[in-house]
C-alpha cells in the first residue's frame, strides 16, 4: 500500500512539472495555447492501456491552477472523471524539490468502476519520491461511484473526502491523514491517520471503517448478503520497537484479528506477524478455497540490511491446507528456502478459467526449494495434483516437477527442464482418446526469460505415441518457431485409413508463426509403409496456401487382388473461409480382379465455401481396353445446389443423372442405372465381381425427412462364393442419412452360397407401425 501511494504521489508531482515544463508564453498567454498545452500533457501521460483527456486549462503561472475536466479511459471507457480541478501552490517551492500546496479540490469525481488491467511497468527503482511533498488541504465534497462499486440494486453512492498529506523525498517519511464519510444520507466512514518516519524513530497507524448493511465496503468485497462491516487497525510507537493489530467485523462480531511487530536490529527489520478467523472473504472468488473455514497464520522474519530475506518461520494453516516455509535468501550470499503446502482433508479443489470455458484442478501436495547462489539459485518445484478437468477432457493422478540449475532472480531467467506424469487422460475426442491411452508422459528441457522460452528437447509419450518438439517462443510479439515429431502406432488411427497404414505411422513438420500472426508449416512430412505424403502449409491473414503430395506404392495392401501404385496431390489456396481447391489421383497402371487399369486419372478442383459449394470432377483412364469416363458439376445460383452431368460409363456400363441439393445436402433427383457387366467397374474399385445390374434410384422428401426409392434388377450377380439369379429390389428408405427406415419388397428366383441353395425368394419389408 505504501508504494502505491508513493507511486500515485510521483505521477502526480510529474504532472504538476510538466505543467511547469510546457507552460512556455506560446502555450500559457493565450486561449489557443492553453488548449494545445492541455492536448500535449493528454499525450505524453496517456499509455496504449490508457487514455488521459485534458480541457479548460488555467492560472498556469498564477500558482492557482485550474482545471475544467479530466477524464481517464480504458479499453472499456471512461472510468474516472475529475470536473472543477483546482490546485493552489507554489511554483517556486520547486527550487527547494518540494511540490507545496495549500489545497488540492475538485468539485465533482465520478468514479463509474474500477479500470482494466493493462500492461504493467516494472518499477526500476525503490521507495523514494523526486520531490517532497507537502499539501496542506485535500477537499473533494463530491464523490459519486457508480453501481458496480457501490452495489447492484443500490444506484450511485455519494462520498466526501477531507484530508492532508505530506512526504519528504530524503529520509524518506509520509504522514497523512484522510476522512471520507456518505453525503448522500446514508452511514458510512473511513477515517486514517498514518506516518511513517523513520528517521524520528515512529510509526503511527490508526485506521476505522465502518458501513452498516449494504455498503461500498462489503460490495467490493463480495461478502455474501453485503452485511454491516468494520475494520479497525491501530498500532503507534517507535519503528525501532513498534506493535499493532487489527481486527474486521461483520454484523458486529469479529471474524478476523490480526497483529504485528517491527523492530529494528543489527541484522536488518524483524518482521512478525499473527492472525486467525475467516480470511476468505478477501480473496478472490477461484481463491477463496484456498483459506475455507478458519484460518490461522504465523509468520516471523527478517529483512536484513543486505536486503536479503530470513524467514524463521511461515505457517498458514486452514481447513484446506496447511503450508509452511522457512529459510533465507540473500542475494549477497546463499539461498536455502523452502515452501511445502499439503491439502488436509481431501484435495484442495480450485475452480479457474472462466464461467465459458472452466477448468477444476484437485491439488494434493506442492513444494518449492530454491538454494545455493542467492543471486541465481538453483530452484526445484513439486506438485502432485488428483485430477485437472476442463470441459469434457479429464487428466487423473497427475505428478509435475520443474527443476532449474540456476535461475537468476533479478532477469527472472535461467535454464528449465519439466516433467508431467498422468495416469490417465480421458478425452471425448474421438481421435484423440486412443493417442493417450495408457500413461502419459512429457519431459521438457530449455530455459526461460523476461521476453522468450525456448524448449530445446521435448518429449511426450504414451501407449500408442512417441513424440518430440521444439520450440522458441518470443513473450513479447507472440512470435514462434516449432519443430515436431511423432511415432505413432497406427492402430491408434482413425480406422477409416488403418487399412493403408503399416503398424506405425511416422509424422514431422517444421512450423512458425511471426509477429503479425501469420503461421507457416514447413517440411511436413508423412510416411507409414507404403503411403508416403509431404508438403507445406501457410496462413497469413485471412488466406490459406497449402500444398501436399504423396504417393501409395502397393494398393495390394487395399486388396489381396491388386496390384499397382497411386500417385496423388491436394492443393487449397485463398480465403480461409472459402478457398479454392484442387485434388489430383493418378496412376500408370494398375492390376485388380485380373484387369489392367491403365492412365487413370481423376481431377477434382472447386470451391470449399458452405454459401456456394462448387465443384467440377472429371474421371478417366481405361480398364481392360475399355475407356472410362466420369464427370460431375457442383453449382450454386440463387441459392440452389445442384449436381450437373452426372455420369459414369466404362465400356457398356453407364450412371447418369442430375440433382439438386437441399439445405442440408441432402440430394433431390434421380439417377439410373444401365450396367451389362459390372466387372469392369467392380475391379476400378479394387474388387472382383460379374453379373450386370439395372434400375433407378429416385431421392426426394417425405415432410422435412429424406426419403429414396430404390428400384433396381440384376439377372446374375457372382461375388466370391455368393451368387444370386433374377433378383429384384423395390423399397422405399426414409431417414436414410441418418436412421433408415426401409419399406418394400426384395425378390430372388435363387440365392447360392457355397453349396448352399436358396430358392423362390420373397421378402416383404415394413417399417415400424405399418
Amino acid at each position: 500500500m505504501l508504494k502505491k501511494i508513493l507511486r500515485i504521489l510521483r505521477i502526480a508531482v510529474a504532472v504538476v512539472l510538466a505543467f511547469v515544463i510546457g507552460a512556455t508564453a506560446v502555450f500559457t498567454l493565450t486561449a489557443k495555447g492553453r488548449e494545445n498545452l492541455a492536448g500535449l500533457i493528454s499525450s505524453v501521460a496517456s499509455t496504449p492501456d490508457q487514455k488521459i483527456r485534458l480541457s479548460g486549462l488555467s492560472g498556469i503561472w498564477s500558482g492557482n491552477l485550474r482545471l475544467d475536466n479530466v477524464v481517464i479511459e480504458d479499453s472499456q471507457g471512461a472510468w474516472l472523471a475529475l470536473r472543477g480541478v483546482a490546485v493552489d501552490w507554489s511554483p517556486l517551492a520547486l527550487l527547494s524539490r518540494t511540490f507545496r500546496a495549500d489545497r488540492i479540490a475538485a468539485d465533482r469525481i465520478e468514479v463509474a468502476r474500477l479500470p482494466q488491467g493493462g500492461t504493467r511497468k516494472e518499477s526500476s527503482g525503490g521507495l523514494s519520491l523526486p520531490v517532497s511533498v507537502d499539501i496542506k488541504q485535500i477537499d473533494l465534497p463530491e464523490i459519486a461511484l457508480g453501481e458496480a462499486l457501490a452495489g447492484t440494486g443500490t444506484g450511485i453512492a455519494e462520498l466526501a473526502a477531507t484530508g492532508m498529506v505530506r512526504a519528504d523525498r530524503s529520509p524518506l517519511g509520509i504522514e497523512t491523514k484522510l476522512n471520507v464519510s456518505r453525503s448522500d444520507g446514508k452511514q458510512g466512514v473511513v477515517d486514517a491517520d498514518i506516518a511513517f518516519a523513520p528517521a524520528d524513530n515512529r510509526i503511527a497507524l490508526n485506521i476505522r471503517a465502518a458501513e452498516p448493511a449494504g455498503g461500498i465496503i462489503a460490495n467490493l468485497l463480495k461478502l455474501p448478503n453485503q452485511p454491516a462491516v468494520e475494520l479497525v487497525v491501530s498500532g503507534e510507537g517507535p519503528a525501532a520497537n513498534w506493535s499493532g493489530n487489527g481486527t474486521f467485523a461483520v454484523d458486529g462480531k469479529v471474524v478476523t484479528r490480526i497483529s504485528g511487530t517491527h523492530q529494528l536490529t543489527d541484522n536488518g527489520n524483524v518482521i512478525s506477524a499473527k492472525g486467525d478467523g475467516a480470511f476468505e472473504d478477501f480473496l478472490p472468488a477461484a481463491l477463496k478455497p484456498l483459506l475455507a473455514g478458519n484460518t490461522t497464520f504465523d509468520v516471523a522474519g527478517t529483512r536484513t540490511t543486505s536486503g536479503g530475506l530470513d524467514i524463521e518461520r511461515a505457517t498458514v494453516a486452514s481447513s484446506a491446507l496447511t503450508a509452511n516455509a522457512a529459510g533465507s535468501l540473500n542475494p549477497e550470499g546463499a539461498a536455502d528456502l523452502s515452501l511445502d503446502v499439503k491439502a488436509n482433508e481431501g484435495p484442495i479443489v480450485l475452480s479457474l478459467g472462466s464461467d465459458a470455458q472452466p477448468v477444476t484442478v484437485a491439488i494434493n501436495a506442492a513444494s518449492l526449494r530454491a538454494f545455493g547462489d542467492g543471486k541465481v539459485p538453483a530452484v526445484d518445484f513439486s506438485a502432485s495434483l488428483l485430477s485437472v478437468i476442463a470441459g469434457n477432457t479429464e487428466l487423473r493422478d497427475i505428478a509435475a516437477s520443474a527443476h532449474s540449475d540456476g535461475f537468476d532472480i533479478a532477469s527472472r531467467s535461467g535454464p528449465l527442464s519439466i516433467k508431467l506424469g498422468v495416469a490417465e487422460l480421458k478425452t471425448d475426442v474421438a481421435t484423440l482418446a486412443p493417442l493417450v491411452a495408457g500413461r502419459v508422459a512429457v519431459d521438457m528441457a530449455g530455459s526461460i526469460g523476461k521476453e522468450q522460452v525456448v524448449v530445446d528437447e521435448g518429449t511426450i509419450r504414451s501407449d500408442t505415441l512417441n513424440g518430440s518438439l521444439n520450440a522458441k517462443l518470443n513473450l513479447v510479439d507472440l512470435s514462434l518457431e516449432l519443430g515436431v515429431k511423432a511415432d505413432v502406432a497406427s492402430s491408434a488411427l482413425p480406422s477409416g485409413v488403418r487399412i493403408a497404414l503399416a503398424e506405425r505411422t511416422q509424422f514431422s513438420a517444421t512450423a512458425s508463426r511471426d509477429a503479425e500472426g501469420s503461421f507457416a508449416a514447413n517440411a511436413i512430412e508423412f510416411t507409414s509403409g507404403a503411403l508416403t505424403a509431404s508438403g507445406t502449409a501457410r496462413i497469413k491473414g485471412t488466406d490459406v496456401d497449402a500444398d501436399l503430395k504423396g504417393s501409395f506404392a502397393d494398393i495390394s495392401l487395399l486388396s489381396k487382388d491388386a496390384k499397382g501404385s497411386v500417385d496423388f496431390a491436394l492443393t487449397a489456396k485463398g480465403a480461409r473461409t472459402a478457398p479454392d481447391i484442387s485434388l489430383t489421383v493418378t496412376s500408370d497402371r494398375i492390376e485388380a480382379a485380373a484387369r489392367e487399369i491403365t492412365g487413370l486419372s481423376l481431377i477434382a478442383t472447386g470451391k470449399i465455401d458452405p454459401a456456394n459449394p462448387a465443384a467440377n470432377v472429371k474421371l478417366s483412364g481405361n480398364v481392360a481396353g475399355q475407356p472410362l469416363q466420369g464427370s460431375a458439376v457442383l453449382a450454386t445460383a440463387d441459392g440452389r445446389r445442384e449436381i450437373k452431368g452426372l455420369s459414369l460409363s466404362l465400356g457398356d456400363n453407364k450412371l447418369s443423372g442430375d440433382l439438386v441439393l437441399d439445405q442440408d445436402f441432402a440430394p433431390l433427383g434421380t439417377v439410373t442405372i444401365d450396367m451389362p457387366d459390372i466387372g469392369p467397374l467392380a475391379a476400378l474399385a479394387l474388387e472382383k465381381a460379374e453379373g450386370d445390374l439395372r434400375g433407378k434410384i429416385n431421392f426426394t422428401r417425405s415432410g422435412d425427412v429424406p426419403q429414396a426409392t430404390v428400384e433396381v434388377g440384376t439377372a446374375s450377380l457372382k461375388r466370391g462364393d455368393l451368387a444370386a439369379s433374377d433378383v429384384s429390389v423395390k423399397a422405399d428408405i426414409l431417414n436414410y442419412m441418418k436412421a433408415p427406415a426401409i419399406s418394400g419388397t426384395i425378390k430372388a428366383k435363387s440365392v447360392t452360397s457355397g453349396k448352399t441353395v436358396i430358392s423362390g425368394i420373397s421378402v416383404d419389408l415394413k417399417r415400424d407401425g405399418e
